[in-house]
């Protein structure tokens, strides 16, 4: 017995050491660019001659205790290492700007931070470029639908599923503001401008307890500040859109701002070429844009404060020309998109506390209108329809970090949101009584408590709980969301993982695939719709070699799912139903186990990565495939991804991108079988016409999916004010791989449906399939321009005079006389 107590007491001295070491000092502040200011997101951290360190978080921000007297390093990969010592006797707050290494930058680097992290794909504005894409601009969802255990609903699009979730059950956060619409063009792109992104993390499992409410993954991006070392810009034209960015500094000291928009070019291109349409009676126009605003200001090195805004809406027009002799005038019209606002303030409180303080308000809304005209001889008739659907969230958001051993960090918080629902919202004009609009409000408020411990010098646990209390019309619940997550050092850049966490989610995505407009509702929780949750449990590996040349890693997870809601069999939409709750199905129960391997090479001429993931999902639903458990729609069990981006020279580099991934379930025909019509055919004579009978739900593949694409990027100078211009060329599907979409059952394979009680002779139906999207080669362009004044070696007096375009610019922003 006495022997077993020295034992421990020994282990407890071990665990303990660091925290009865000689006298420390607590060093907090910031990391940023030195020429730019912005900040700079996982930068290392370390106590020299030690290997104790931190990465600096989503704010640039870090905070370590040393001891006194020692020395510490700061590095980023692209950058000059910083090295500074402190003979101090008390805890202080410092900013470090780290400056570009021009030697490194010769080398393609593309990896911001080699601190391991697991069930996080992490990607910035540098990799996505190095990406070839369809439009030749990146796209910020589809390049992280490359990481293992992201998948796509289907080729082009820009939908997430993580680790077997469905669409709705992703956080999208833009500066830590919940952002609930995420796709353009039908889900083909994603509304995030990569202009104005600094970073982003995608959390797939292991949550930190500061966040919830979605089940699968939180997709964390974090915006850049704006330019405060003058104002610059760039202007980028391709084949989806026109792009620009505007930021600098301000009159305001030390503050910035950054503008950037997107707009489709193609909405009168659309529109003129159906009214040229021979023996067409209708135009159609399509397009979209979105514009993200930002402004940031810091009085001092402790306080931040921004203010952001975001809008982006799309819009599919559908009228009849003018001219028409039919009498009919018709206008459809189609409209989807966001607003979000969010003020900001970031706080170092002293060098043990930090804290970040945020409000917000988003608002998505559906609505679909038409407008129809009837003019004979007696008299004019008009039809007007139009159908909302919405959700606004007002939150506010209270996040803190106190540093309270050199062993312990807390990070705890309170988050609460007030959120209006409007499902379906209705109005026809020939009605003699309006639908009366459902609108359901619900408050969902959250605390966290997240405690992080280091021991045995590099390895963590960070023990982790959120209570969230969640309360609608007539239905009230409280979850208890534990998180667990163990980081295990076994050796010098070598760490393994375990976590577990539960997550609940109180609102649900009824979604409709193939249409490009958009048919997204959101429903809330209540009775009859009861929130979803799930239980993560995941074990990983990750190393690094050759001085964080290569980088690998390995994650095994195991995932079930629980209150799942969909549509029921036959119904793709709840519009203009006062029951539209009868049409949801709740009660599903889901699984999802696999495999993810990562190794990504991170520096020197060239880079790339290589994915790969092994999974399984499935769906339980009560009424759906007879209550017998099914294959998830959207199940791909084999995902292989590798990128190669290499650099031939200054201007010239090559990017490379194949794709491999098992072909999505369908339901097969089995049989076939004849049956009477209930009503006759053109000629009045009744008729009998064939009938499928399908197999088990999801029982068969399709085709598996693989293409190849290639990327040139060539920079140069313009020819008047030598400003930075990048031509990019991309080929999408170099081997034109005719790829699935989805298959279907006709007569014939032109893709028109014939039934022969339309006239005609009898056709046995057989399997097709659609394919989108063929070889197609792509060209964007992108200038980058500043406003310095060129240098002019002699002026006249005139000249002299003339206000500098720069100050004009500045003075029309500041709104100076």
């Amino acid at each position: 017995m006495r022997t077993h107590i020295i034992k421990l007491t020994l282990i407890f001295i071990i665990l303990t050491s660091p925290l009865i070491a000689q006298q420390q000092i607590r060093i907090s502040g910031s990391v940023k660019d030195k020429l730019s200011g912005e900040n700079l997101i996982g930068a290392n951290i370390v106590e020299q001659g030690t290997i104790h360190g931190i990465s600096s978080d989503y704010n640039g921000y870090f905070s370590i205790a040393v001891n006194a007297g020692s020395s510490l390093q700061i590095s980023y990969l692209g950058y000059k290492n910083y090295l500074t010592a402190f003979d101090l006797k008390k805890d202080t707050i410092i900013n470090v700007f780290l400056s570009p290494d021009t030697e490194q930058l010769d080398e393609v680097i593309v990896s911001a931070s080699r601190t391991p992290r697991f069930n996080i794909a992490t990607i910035n504005y540098q990799q996505m470029t190095q990406i070839p894409s369809i439009g030749g601009k990146p796209d910020v969802i589809k390049s992280l639908q490359l990481m293992p255990g992201i998948s796509y609903q289907n080729e082009g699009s820009s939908l997430m599923l993580v680790r077997g979730g469905d669409p709705g059950q992703n956080l999208y956060l833009f500066d830590n503001v919940p952002l609930i619409y995420v796709n353009h063009l039908g889900g083909f792109m994603s509304v995030f401008n990569p202009d104005i992104i600094n970073n982003i993390d995608v959390y797939k499992g292991g949550f930190p307890a500061r966040y919830g409410g979605k089940l699968s993954s939180v997709v964390d991006i974090t915006q850049r500040e704006g330019n405060n070392s003058g104002l610059k810009g760039s202007l980028g034209i391709g084949i989806t859109d026109a792009s620009f960015t505007l930021e600098g500094p301000l009159k305001i000291e030390n503050s910035t701002f950054i503008i950037t928009g997107r707009k489709t070019m193609i909405d009168p291109l659309m529109a003129f070429a159906s009214s040229l349409s021979g023996g067409s009676n209708y135009i159609v126009s399509y397009g979209f844009h979105d514009i993200n605003g930002k402004f940031t200001w810091k009085p001092d090195n402790k306080n931040s404060f921004s203010l952001n805004v975001y809008q982006g809406d799309d819009y599919l027009n559908y009228w009849s020309r003018s001219g028409t002799n039919s009498g009919e005038k018709y206008r459809l019209s189609n409209v989807w998109g966001n607003w979000l606002v969010s003020a900001r303030l970031n706080s170092i409180v002293s060098p043990k506390l930090y804290a970040s303080n945020k409000i917000s308000f988003t608002r998505y809304r559906l609505k679909e209108s038409m407008k129809y005209t009837l003019t004979n001889a007696a008299d004019t008739s008009k039809l007007r329809i139009r159908y909302i659907s919405a959700v606004q969230d007002l939150s506010y958001r209270s996040d803190w970090k106190y540093n309270a051993l050199k062993n312990w960090t807390m990070d705890f918080g309170l988050h609460t949101s007030l959120l209006r629902f409007s499902p379906n919202d209705s109005y026809i004009s020939t009605r003699t009584t309006q639908q009366t609009s459902d609108i359901s409000n619900s408050l969902e408020t959250a605390l966290y408590t997240d405690n992080k411990i280091t021991f045995l010098r590099n390895s963590t646990a960070t023990l982790g709980l959120r209570f969230v209390n969640y309360i609608t019309n007539d239905y009230m619940r409280f979850s208890l969301e534990p998180r667990i997550n163990i980081n295990l050092s076994v050796a010098k850049n070598h760490v393994l993982n375990a976590s577990y966490m539960r997550v609940s989610q109180f609102s649900h995505l009824a979604f409709t695939t193939g249409s490009i407009m958009n048919n997204e509702v959101w429903i809330p929780a209540g009775k009859k719709v009861p929130a979803a949750k799930s239980d993560q449990y995941t074990f990983g590996w990750n190393g690094d070699y050759r001085n964080d040349m290569f980088s690998s890693e390995i994650n095994l997870y195991y995932k079930n799912m629980s209150d799942l809601s969909t549509f029921r069999e036959g119904y793709t939409n709840l519009m203009g139903d006062e029951t539209w709750a009868t049409k949801i199905e709740s009660g599903g129960k889901g699984e999802s186990v696999g495999a993810e391997f990562l190794v990504r090479k991170n520096s020197g001429k060239w880079t790339g990565f290589v994915s790969y993931s092994r999974t399984r999902t499935t769906r339980q639903y009560p009424n759906i495939n007879n209550g017998v458990k099914y294959i998830f729609d959207y199940n791909r069990p084999n995902s292989l991804s590798l990128n190669i981006s290499y650099k031939l020279n200054e201007k010239l580099s090559f990017n490379l991108l194949w794709v491999y991934q098992t072909g999505l379930p369908f339901t097969p025909a089995i049989g076939r079988y004849y049956v009477p019509s209930l009503e006759n055919n053109f000629e009045g004579n009744s008729y009998y016409y064939e009938a499928l009978i399908y197999g088990e739900r999801n029982s068969s593949e399709m085709r598996d999916y693989h293409r190849l694409d290639i990327g040139l990027s060539y920079s140069t100078l313009t020819k008047k004010r030598k400003n930075k211009a990048i031509w990019n060329f991309s080929v999408y599907n170099v081997y034109n791989r005719h790829n699935p979409v989805y298959y279907y059952y006709n007569s014939n394979n032109t893709g028109e449906i014939f039934l022969s009680e339309w006239g005609g002779e009898y056709a046995p139906l057989s399997l097709y399939q659609l394919s989108l999207f063929p070889i197609i080669p792509t060209l964007s362009y992108k200038v980058f321009f500043d406003f310095k004044p060129h240098e002019i070696k002699s002026v006249s007096t005139r000249e002299k005079d003339r206000v500098p375009f720069k100050q004009k610019f500045g003075n029309w922003i500041n709104q100076n006389n």
